[in-house]
């Protein structure tokens, strides 16, 4: 009975030395625009770190990449508690951890990579247990605000006194979906303006309405005066969607306009 509890004890101790094999677990991230579609290649995708919470150690890395997902299942269909609303062509990023113990997860995000100054980082922190994959809908992000990309005027670009610039920007949810009259995304819901400023100085808040063509947006300027403007372009919807971008424009002296450009 002896030599039995002995070798018992010698096969526990030898049990316990040998390390738990590791496991495969998977964890998605994806990331969605408030009250809007999940944000992926069309806007220039988001970039992923998943780190060790306690060491900092990047245990995994890449891109949120794939498509917006069903607008029907995500902006229109009311949903039912537990119910999955990431599709298989719904942007993500998935990666694959071995590992023998719950990990406390720190996972990083920066993104969109296409929305200038508008682009967020982001964290969350959660626990990845063995065996236990966080798929499916996986972790989302949301992201508020609004991407503000200007296109007039452009860098560089001269004018005159009494010139009628125009003063224009594309604006889009963080997925970069339609921005129109009557639609989803309602440009009649939205709050555009160009705050002038000159040395500091507001010198006139203008309103930007819809020009058009899908999340454009316009006004024009009309300066009294040479000088640098600067042009604060601010986009607001109803749900604390926001975004802001910043232009200028160099007003000079017909001399100078001749020297510089020629005309």
């Amino acid at each position: 009975m002896k030599k039995l509890a002995l070798s018992i004890f010698a096969l526990l101790f030898v049990l316990s030395s040998i390390p738990a094999f590791a496991i495969p677990t998977t964890l998605v991230v994806r990331a969605r625009a408030n009250d809007a579609k999940f944000i992926g290649t069309a806007v220039g995708g988001i970039a992923v770190a998943v780190k060790d919470f306690n060491t900092g150690k990047i245990l995994a890395d890449g891109m949120i990449a794939g498509g917006t997902g069903n607008t029907k299942l995500l902006m229109q269909k009311p949903l039912k508690r537990g119910e999955q609303i990431a599709g298989k062509k719904a942007a993500s990023f998935t990666t694959t951890l071995d590992i023998n113990h719950p990990v406390k997860l720190l996972i990083e995000i920066s993104g969109p990579l296409s929305a200038g100054i508008d682009l967020h980082r982001e964290s969350k922190t959660v626990w990845l247990i063995p065996g236990r994959n966080l798929d499916k809908d996986g972790i989302i992000f949301t992201l508020y605000g609004l991407m503000v990309e200007p296109s007039s005027p452009v860098p560089h670009e001269f004018h005159l006194v009494g010139d009628n610039i125009k003063i224009a920007a594309h604006i889009s949810p963080m997925c970069g979906c339609p921005i129109s009259p009557d639609f989803l995304w309602d440009a009649n819901k939205y709050t555009i303006r160009a705050t002038i400023l000159k040395n500091g100085k507001k010198i006139s808040e203008l309103p930007m309405t819809y020009d058009g063509t899908v999340g454009d947006f316009a006004t024009h300027f009309v300066p009294a005066a040479t000088g640098t403007y600067s042009i604060v372009i601010t986009a607001a919807d109803q749900v604390n969607n926001q975004g802001v971008a910043i232009r200028s424009a160099v007003v000079v002296s017909p001399r100078v306009f001749h020297m510089i450009t020629g005309k």
